[in-house]
């Protein structure tokens, strides 16, 4: 018995009439499925991704077929082509891959991922379904775990959750607005690669000069300590040029945590156009960018 899921935006009654069709002329070879987009979950764990249709995993089955996803799904939807790519499970339509720069956050986790490189351990439902999966993200991370709004930047956005009851913060932040969710290393070290034309140029700690922040963002107070590149392990440095091939960011900056305890290093996020620090007498940055322009422009560089 083959196993069909039809994915779609809003289940009505014409989507249930095309089930109901289905089912019978397909009778006795293939089983219908007729399930919502906003119940996916995406589960990220090392190197492996996971799918789910609320506790169904998305391999049990054959074909999946999406419908109406409307322009509220689109990301979640280019989201799951990427994983069914992965996973060959066939799927209609293919168009849904090239997502490209239109995805969020969670679309390069999973592209990295799928790539094998090291990302942080996420979890990503629906924002509406965050309430009735509070348990399951609570038992999968633990306390003190990370929410993360997936559309801003420079650690806006990012909540440290320490028990049950700061799931509250989803009261006060814009309806509109999507989290995944991570494991929190309290005891780590952050750094930060820029790879210009894929690569590394310029390397820096991120250091915190606030006790109470658990956030290593310059915006946010973080001082940066920029050091030699070569002082970037070849494997940090390999990872850095990987995946910004992986995501086709000419300028990208590629975020690692080093977890302390474990001396595990994992990928946080690959930022797109990251912001530079335009000191010449701090920072590198300029010069790097100054070069890489040049070489793009076949031209020498005066400075």
């Amino acid at each position: 018995m083959k196993n069909l899921l039809i994915l779609t935006g809003k289940i009505g009654q014409k989507k249930e009439a095309l089930v109901e069709y289905l089912s019978q002329s397909l009778v006795g070879q293939v089983k219908v499925t007729l399930g919502l987009f906003a119940d996916l979950i995406f589960e990220i764990d090392w190197k492996k991704v996971k799918v789910r249709l609320g506790d169904r995993n998305m391999t049990d089955f054959d074909l999946v077929v999406f419908r109406g996803v409307g322009s509220g799904f689109l990301v979640v939807a280019g989201n799951l082509a990427l994983c069914l790519e992965h996973l060959q499970i066939e799927y209609t339509d293919t168009v849904f891959k090239r997502i490209g720069p239109f995805g969020s956050k969670m679309t390069a986790l999973i592209q990295l991922s799928l790539a094998g490189l090291p990302m942080m351990p996420s979890y990503y439902c629906q924002r509406p379904k965050i309430r009735e999966r509070m348990g399951e993200i609570i038992h999968r991370f633990g306390f003190p775990l990370i929410a993360k709004d997936l559309s801003l930047e420079r650690g806006k956005g990012v909540f440290l959750l320490k028990k049950k009851e700061d799931f509250d913060f989803l009261n006060k932040v814009d309806p509109k607005r999507e989290f995944l969710f991570q494991d929190f290393y309290p005891d780590n070290e952050e750094y930060r690669i820029l790879t210009l034309g894929y690569k590394s140029m310029v390397y820096y700690q991120k250091i915190r000069t606030d006790p109470d922040e658990f956030r290593a963002n310059t915006a946010l107070g973080a001082e940066e300590k920029y050091l030699a590149v070569s002082q970037a392990s070849k494997k940090m440095r390999a990872m850095a040029v990987k995946s910004a091939r992986v995501l086709d960011y000419e300028i990208a900056g590629v975020d690692f945590l080093i977890d302390k305890r474990t001396q595990k290093t994992w990928i946080l996020e690959v930022n797109r156009g990251p912001g530079l620090t335009y000191d010449t007498k701090i920072s590198p940055e300029v010069p790097a960018f100054a070069s890489f322009v040049a070489k793009k422009l076949r031209v020498k560089n005066a400075t």
